[in-house]
Order: C-alpha cells, then structure tokens, then sequence
C-alpha cells in the first residue's frame, strides 16, 4: 500500500495547492506524539519483509512472522493523537486491519480476481506460503468483509485488492494533509 499512499498524498497535496493557489510543505507544522516509534516501527517492517524474501528457508528467522506487532504500536500512537480527526480514520482502519490480520494467523487474507494481470502467479505465490503479511482468501477465513478483498480495477496502473481499513486509512492520510492546510495559511499570511 506504499504506493497508494504516496499517490494519495500527492493528489491531497495537488488539491490543497488548487484550493490556495499555493503551497509550501517546508511551513506544515506537522505535531504526532509518538511519531518516533512509527519510525521505528516501520523500519523494522520493511526490514522483516525484505529479510523473509531474501531468506525464507532460513528457520531462524521465523521471529519475523511476528511483523503484525507494528499494529498494537500503530494503535497506540492513533490513541495518542486521538483528538486529530485523520488520527481517528488511521484508529479505525489499523483495527481494522488488525482484527482481520489477528483472526486469520496473523496473516491479511487477500481476495484474489482474475482479472489480474498477474492473478495466477499471486495465487500461487499466498498459497506456497511465501508471503510474510498476506494469505489466499479461502472458505475458512474469519471476517472476509475485513480483508483484502475491494479490487481498484484498471486504469489504474496497479490493479490491487484492498480491505475496508485501508479505505479508512487512506482517508486519514488524505485528510492529514487536508487539515494542515491552516498551517500551510497561516505561514504564508505571516511571511507578507
């Protein structure tokens, strides 16, 4: 979903600058209790995911099956910050996506369409197990309506399932920088 977001805030940002005429991202006061730990967080994700691709048959390593603990840290900062209206979209969709990840072993079970270009290959890919944070969609998975299974179709350039978290998620990401858009206002009438 890093894609996604980077997209969203890139569209959030274009908008904010119809909208104003203007905008300098270096006069956002950005003020996220707890935002060291997300950084933290999200390094040892993206260094978990990359050492279980590059070392999966390593039995060692099977600690990183335990990469869904970014979840209750996630949760913990959104708490922090709960009185922010994105951090309320970011609380609502990490729960979420942390009950549909905790009810099927610790796995997002992804609905897989047809459509996809490289749907085949990604089925087979779920079900061999060689995915540290995603799973197949099958019969037995608990809270279908939680997981991966909202497709963005063509023409988008990344054909993708998503779950009703992300939705939200994404959501307080757009409105994140939606909202700051008075700091944006307030430091452009004080620099004239």
């Amino acid at each position: 979903m890093f894609i996604e977001i980077i997209l969203l805030s890139t569209i959030s940002l274009f908008i904010l600058f119809l909208r104003k005429g203007k905008l300098d991202i270096s006069n956002i006061d950005i003020e996220i209790k707890g935002y060291k730990i997300l950084i933290v967080m999200a390094v040892t994700e993206i260094t978990a995911v990359f050492l279980y691709k590059t070392f999966k048959h390593n039995n060692i390593l099977n600690i990183l099956s335990m990469s869904w603990l970014v979840y209750p840290v996630i949760l913990y900062v959104t708490l922090l910050n709960y009185k922010k209206s994105y951090m309320k979209l970011l609380f609502i969709g990490t729960l979420l996506n942390f009950i549909a990840i905790a009810s099927n072993d610790f796995k997002m079970p992804v609905f897989i369409v047809e459509t996809m270009t490289n749907g085949q290959a990604t089925k087979l890919y779920l079900e061999a197990g060689q995915d540290l944070i995603h799973s197949i969609l099958t019969d037995s998975t608990h809270f279908k309506m939680l997981c991966d299974i909202i497709t963005i179709p063509p023409p988008y350039p990344f054909v993708k399932t998503i779950s009703v978290g992300d939705v939200f998620l994404l959501s307080g990401i757009f409105i994140f920088w939606q909202s700051n858009k008075c700091n944006t206002q307030q430091a452009y009438s004080t620099s004239k």
